[in-house]
């Protein structure tokens, strides 16, 4: 089937993660049930752009973001790419389709005094459970790196004589990242920890408490956990210490090159959000500091 190539092209050739491509096959699903339920349609040659415009019309109906909405429509237009380029259709229904305009919104951080209280390691009886709690606030806090890249750092990836760690980013893109010493004193104080709870043969560096690989609810419900405590408001994600990393870096005057290359950002559009929230603290200063403010 058709369909089963471009989701093999997405993994061998685009390198996309399988989460992306299970996000790909479900988008593709609903369309798909959405033309035979109004059209009465399947053939991918049958499709117009009014039944493109008319399947986003019935998503905003439904309530979908327009985040959402055009998470849908960026896939449908990578599927018609596609099948354009193996000449599967002559006419691309979606090469008109124009995605949603989104509201911007600054990214949330916590602040320098909410993380300090999170870093402080808390007392209890279950030493290895805290340690590794600590270790894992504190690597995507001096990293800045994502909650699947920390998962998937294996023991190899430490470079102690270097000083960096090797990540494995989207579409297996990898990057070396420097850390600090303390971090790495951290992280070899776990390991001895860890060495008495894991599983024979796993390499991952953060593991669980039965020590398996740790998976991504594991981790959420960790940090969201930490950040409660810290009185952190709003959303509270791994995703939230990127930001924080990010906004903390730019702060001090981290060039935003540099944290490009950290954060692993294709390109210096997304790092550059980061500072409208250097800009809002700037006005906040000048507000409580200039007579005429």
């Amino acid at each position: 089937m058709i369909r089963d190539s471009f989701y093999q092209y997405l993994q061998s050739e685009k390198r996309f993660s399988v989460h992306t491509v299970a996000a790909y096959k479900s988008d593709l699903s609903q369309f798909g049930d959405y033309l035979t339920a109004a059209y009465g349609i399947s053939a991918d040659a049958e499709i117009t752009y009014s039944m493109v415009r008319s399947w986003l019309a019935s998503l905003i109906d439904e309530g979908l973001t327009s985040r959402s909405v055009n998470r849908k429509l960026s896939t449908l237009k990578a599927y018609f790419r596609y099948l354009m380029k193996e000449g599967m259709i002559s006419f691309n229904p979606v090469s008109k389709a124009i995605s949603l305009s989104i509201p911007s919104r600054l990214p949330a951080f916590a602040s320098v005094s909410e993380m300090e209280s999170i870093l402080q390691l808390p007392s209890g009886d279950d030493e290895f459970g805290l340690r590794r709690d600590l270790l894992v606030i504190e690597i995507l806090y001096s990293t800045g790196i994502r909650l699947s890249e920390l998962i998937g750092l294996k023991l190899p990836d430490l470079d102690r004589g270097a000083l960096t760690i090797k990540v494995t980013g989207k579409r297996n893109k990898q990057r070396i990242i420097p850390v600090t010493k303390q971090l790495t004193r951290l992280i070899d104080e776990y390991l001895k920890l860890r060495e008495a709870v894991v599983n024979h043969g796993v390499q991952e560096i953060i593991v669980t408490d039965q020590g398996k690989k740790a998976y991504p609810v594991f981790i959420y419900r960790l940090v969201k956990h930490y950040l409660t405590l810290a009185g952190v408001r709003g959303v509270k994600s791994p995703h939230l210490l990127r930001h924080t990393f990010a906004t903390h870096m730019l702060n001090e005057g981290a060039d935003l090159n540099a944290i490009k290359e950290i954060l692993g950002h294709a390109s210096l559009a997304a790092t550059q959000v980061y500072t409208h929230n250097s800009i809002e603290k700037l006005k906040s200063i000048y507000k409580l500091a200039h007579p005429r403010a």
